[in-house]
């Protein structure tokens, strides 16, 4: 549960005291201090209360005119939204929030609120976004020497990085932290107990880190390390404590000691945080399932995910969860439902790995970021020389080389792009029949040898696959193999063996071709249809998000959707 860990970390290192409404007066007569309370209290159980206090904090702010307790405001709102997953309205308030923040000229504030930016694009999610925040803090941070700010804006990073599974980066950055941490002095900001804090957290997100690459030992060094710091008060540490030490019994399959672990945790600093709930079904699901406990794996899997509700822009951190969750019902025997979160896991971990290759991307845009401040150094050196008009000379020249280099790439792409649309119009306009158009041949296939399928019911199979057509039956989001082999009354490996060897291509690209296909044809014909939007559009035809729509489309044309509709309304 990648993205789960990540969100409660940011919680440890995202700090807040938490338009117009109607007013609770007898709240608006309380100190800051005291709606802060309130704003924390219903933080994470009841949005409307807190979203009242935040507005009475906020406006009592701007009739203070303090800018600081301004956009504290302004984020307890966008706190009470982002904790109960109403991201567009979480990023609404963290917009408000940053233009209230750059008319005020507080680059501290300003710090804060690329940071807390970065959690809200994360969430949503969008890594390279969120990366891009963190980097424009940090630059704001060090202009500023907040060395506070800087090694928060580090421990996000490196947190983001191991999402992405970039575990030996994460490890290398969190270490350094720790000795920063180590060594640093006391002061009344950063005070013994916030030093506590920092390590035992640095601790824990190093220890996980171990975990998932596998590395028991050095888990268990940083493990101990956590001991150390937490007291019999400290409950919601020693509640981390307990997770963690359950996550290394269940790497070395010590399941009881696991189980009694993760029991110890749940029932401890039981905060009423959704998410935290999920988390705890997650780790006690996963052991009974471990312990071949089948039915009550099945039961804590599907209760947690019942009570949470996943949203559609969380379902990238879902797979893990999915994955163990399909494996419980096939272990009970009730295989569509293993079937049906068993594709949920496949489509998880693909928008997962979107995600993952953002992290990469952004990582990439760092080096270049470093380049570009090594270039800057050198304009510094040279202007010391008195060269600064030849260097000015040079990056103008530079510059617009740049906007011609983009400008001839933007027409030989937009040329590329036509070349391929008159093709495509050639090929409907050739194709007997929509299936035609587009007719992918898989190199690898799945199952090759169809000898032992009868001719009998090989036509059977046939026969069922053009009546499903003929139905549509393509365009509806669970047309599985499982349930095509259902409505067809085949089994999934023989009509698996049918479509390689009649079509000469896999299950997945034969549905696939339909939907591009009929997509094609529609757009072209429709024009109500061309009107939508692509998200409407590729759930119309069968897929679950615009992204997936645009990927196949893309593969099987060589354009957008949004650039076959525009040049198809230039020629109807």
């Amino acid at each position: 549960m990648r993205f789960i860990n990540l969100v409660l970390f940011f919680l440890v290192f995202t700090t807040s005291y938490f338009a117009e409404a109607q007013v609770d007066k007898e709240l608006y007569s309380k100190s800051f201090e005291d709606i802060s309370d309130t704003i924390n209290k219903y933080l994470y159980t009841d949005k409307d209360k807190s979203l009242s206090a935040s507005r009475i904090f906020l406006k009592k702010a701007q009739e203070a005119k303090d800018s600081e307790k301004q956009y504290l405001g302004f984020e307890a709102l966008s706190a009470s939204y982002l904790y109960h997953r109403d991201f567009a309205n979480a990023d609404r308030e963290y917009q408000n929030a940053l233009n209230f923040v750059k008319s005020q000229n507080n680059d501290d504030l300003l710090t804060k609120a690329y940071i807390w930016g970065s959690q809200i694009q994360l969430s949503m999610p969008n890594a390279s976004s969120a990366l891009e925040l963190l980097e424009k803090a940090m630059l704001l941070a060090e202009k500023t020497d907040n060395s506070l700010q800087k090694e928060t804006i580090t421990s996000m990073t490196a947190s983001i990085l191991q999402l992405a599974g970039n575990n030996e980066e994460s490890i290398k950055i969190r270490k350094k932290i720790i000795q920063n941490f180590k060594t640093r002095n006391a002061d009344s900001i950063f005070t013994e107990d916030r030093k506590k804090q920092s390590l035992f957290y640095s601790y824990l997100v190093l220890s996980s880190a171990y975990i998932a690459i596998n590395n028991a030992d050095s888990a268990k060094v940083y493990i101990g390390e956590m001991e150390r710091l937490v007291k019999p008060t400290d409950s919601c540490l020693t509640k981390s404590l307990w997770t963690v030490k359950g996550e290394l019994d269940y790497l070395t399959k010590d399941y009881v000691s696991a189980k009694k672990n993760f029991t110890n945790s749940i029932n401890i600093c039981n905060e009423d945080i959704p998410i935290q709930k999920l988390r705890d079904a997650y780790y006690l699901g996963k052991v009974a399932l471990a312990q071949e406990k089948f039915q009550e794996a099945k039961s804590i899997f599907q209760a947690g995910l019942n009570n949470y509700g996943v949203t559609p822009s969380e379902e990238a951190f879902m797979d893990d969860y999915y994955k163990l969750l399909a494996e419980s019902y096939k272990e009970t025997g009730e295989f569509e439902k293993a079937g049906y979160y068993f594709e949920k896991y496949i489509n998880s971990t693909s928008e997962f790995n979107k995600l993952k290759n953002e992290v990469e991307t952004s990582a990439k845009a760092k080096e270049i970021e470093k380049f570009r401040k090594e270039l800057e150094a050198l304009e510094a050196e040279k202007e010391k020389k008195d060269a600064n008009f030849n260097y000015l000379l040079l990056a103008g020249s530079l510059v617009i080389l740049l906007l011609l280099f983009f400008l001839l790439k933007f027409y030989r792409n937009k040329k590329a792009n036509e070349i391929k649309f008159e093709k495509l119009l050639s090929k409907i306009k050739t194709a007997e029949k929509p299936e035609n158009i587009i007719d992918t041949k898989d190199e690898v296939l799945e199952e090759t040898n169809s000898s032992e399928v009868s001719a009998e019911v090989t036509i059977q199979i046939l026969e069922g696959l053009k009546k499903l057509e003929k139905q549509e039956y393509f365009l509806k989001q669970d047309c599985n193999s499982y349930n095509v082999a259902k409505k067809i009354n085949t089994n999934t490996s023989y009509l698996s063996k049918v479509i390689n060897s009649h079509y000469g291509k896999n299950f997945n690209t034969y549905i696939n071709d339909l939907r591009i296909n009929y997509a094609i044809v529609r757009l072209r014909n429709d024009v109500i249809f061309r009107s939508y939007s692509i998200q409407s559009i590729a759930e119309e035809i069968g897929y679950k998000s615009a992204d997936s729509f645009t990927k196949y489309f893309k593969k099987d044309t060589g354009l957008n959707p949004s650039f076959y509709i525009k040049e198809i309304k230039n020629i109807t």
